[in-house]
């Protein structure tokens, strides 16, 4: 051990000047040396959705509305026209966040602008229709049944009872709401950036000092093999 670390300095002593060489010639090639490279441009569309409040759990909690949005029911429903492998390809480019128990954020990545648009647009706007259609009939049947209420022929005894219940029930029937868009669909884009002049430099000094630490080193470890 003690004459591999002897060997080992020794070479080290003689590889100054390379150690020094090396990776400044590469820090510089790096520094000077642009690759021209087209960037990658990707698009990303958001919209956020305030979830409505009656007595339909998939439309009103978070989580259960992500999991409906992404599921096969509403995805097929939704984009009728698309193949199973670019229903598949939606799928795995939407991305839907809880930012709190009714609140929902739905982002939608693809590289071509107009599709992450429209997609986003035609889900959010099925969600928002369907979430407006069974408000509607939730709404109704809560109506229904205090008119059905007031109507039902009761005993003197009880109408003051009655007349408390129907106040509440119309108090309540005005609690309910639907869902709301709070933010409309807006696409951005993001694009991959080319490496800095100061961080090619580095990256080539750093493959440099690698290059001569592996002509250092290298031949020791074959040597101790051998020994």
């Amino acid at each position: 051990m003690e004459n591999i670390l002897n060997l080992l300095i020794n070479r080290i002593k003689k590889s100054i000047p390379l150690l020094i060489i090396i990776p400044l010639l590469l820090a510089g090639l790096g520094y000077f040396f642009e690759m021209k490279t087209e960037p990658v441009v990707s698009y990303a569309a958001k919209a956020k959705i305030e979830l409505g409040f009656y007595d339909i759990e998939k439309m009103n909690n978070a989580e259960r509305a992500k999991r409906y949005i992404t599921g096969n029911t509403f995805l097929e429903s939704t984009f009728p026209d698309y193949e199973p492998e670019e229903l598949e390809a939606l799928r795995s480019g939407i991305v839907i966040n809880t930012l709190s128990g009714t609140t929902i954020e739905l982002i939608y990545r693809s590289d071509n602008e107009e599709e992450v648009e429209e997609g986003l647009e035609r889900l959010v706007d099925a969600f928002l229709a369907e979430d407006n259609e069974l408000y509607d009939t939730s709404s109704s049947i809560n109506k229904n049944g205090i008119k059905a209420y007031k109507e039902d022929e009761v005993s003197d005894e009880t109408k003051v009872e009655k007349q408390s219940k129907i106040i509440k029930l119309e108090k309540e029937l005005l609690t309910l709401y639907p869902a709301e868009l709070t933010e409309p669909v807006m696409v951005g884009e993001s694009r991959s950036e080319d490496l800095s002049s100061k961080k090619r430099a580095v990256l080539g000094g750093l493959i440099g000092v690698t290059i001569v630490f592996g002509y250092i080193v290298v031949p020791l470890l074959f040597r101790e093999e051998d020994m």
